[in-house]
């Protein structure tokens, strides 16, 4: 019995060495893009971004947004869910053409921010979301490139976006 222990344990520790060198020869700087075309003019879809507070109604990995200032409601707020509870700002804001938002949490493993770019063209809005990010831990890094992907919570935001301006939206990656 305890022979079983010591070569599960190995290979456990085995595993853990290869899944972080893996990650480690991984970048740590990425950017990944994703597009998708809207019926609603540039206002509408800027407009529902903009809103946090209603972050909850719509996105599927958000279940709380608290609002961590009082001057403007979008100056900050932290965003409790499936990622843990993390801090954002409005870092950039053109209405409504341009959005930045970037992530103030300091401990959470990555940092980075997405750019917004609302496009207006004779049929709608062609959003465009790019991730501008860095993952300083091998572990997660790891998990980025062959378990989840890059382009998983722009697609999953772009998606959830399309359904609350009450569109069915198609997501395309940008290279």
């Amino acid at each position: 019995m305890i022979r079983v222990l010591v070569v599960v344990l190995v290979a456990l520790v085995a595993a853990c060495g290869v899944v972080y060198y893996m990650g480690s020869r991984q970048p740590v700087a990425h950017t990944a893009a994703v597009r998708a075309h809207f019926h609603a003019p540039p206002e509408t879809v800027y407009k529902i971004v903009w809103d946090v507070r209603h972050y909850p109604e719509w996105r599927p990995d958000v279940k709380q947004v608290n609002l961590l200032t009082t001057n403007d409601p979008n100056d900050a707020w932290e965003e409790i869910g499936k990622n843990g509870t993390l801090e954002y700002t409005f870092s950039e804001a053109s209405p409504p053409e341009r959005l930045v938002s970037t992530l103030l949490t300091k401990d959470a493993g990555f940092t980075g921010r997405w750019r917004f770019r609302f496009l207006a063209d004779s049929t709608g809005t062609d959003v465009n979301i790019m991730e501008e990010g860095s993952v300083q831990n091998p572990f997660f890094r790891f998990a980025m490139r062959y378990v989840f992907g890059p382009y998983s919570s722009l697609e999953t935001y772009m998606t959830a976006l399309g359904k609350r301006a009450g569109e069915q939206v198609t997501v395309t990656r940008v290279p």
